[in-house]
């Protein structure tokens, strides 16, 4: 995967190998750490250590298991992924690509919040 953002990145912009493959490594893990905080990583740290279920998602919105926040952090880079596709539809190419990546990005973001919102649903 590396590989294929830094090719695409080196056709794009004059950037050395080494250097790109670097700065998107580290893209990579801060847009990961990033979407783990906002998933709620600390809180299952702290909450689902203290609530010791064996249950996958608790039903209480104070508390989640380090699984949910794993199932969150999914559920985001879905949701990024359909971002990504929306914004490459107004890039150019032809009308049959635009329109493709306009639907994909749509559907991906759909998926994203039905998934988030079921399991806000699960939570009670």
């Amino acid at each position: 995967m590396v590989n294929f953002i830094s090719s695409r990145l080196l056709s794009r912009y004059s950037i050395s190998s080494k250097t790109s493959k670097i700065v998107i490594v580290a893209a990579i893990i801060y847009i990961t750490t990033f979407f783990a905080l906002a998933s709620g990583l600390i809180n299952a740290l702290i909450e689902g250590a203290a609530a010791s279920s064996q249950a996958f998602i608790l039903p209480t919105r104070s508390a989640q298991t380090l699984i949910e926040t794993v199932v969150l952090v999914f559920v985001l880079f879905i949701g990024m992924g359909g971002a990504i596709m929306i914004y490459r539809a107004g890039q150019g190419g032809t009308a049959k690509t635009q329109g493709l990546f306009l639907a994909s990005g749509c559907a991906l973001v759909a998926i994203s919040l039905m998934l988030g919102f079921n399991l806000v649903g699960l939570k009670g």
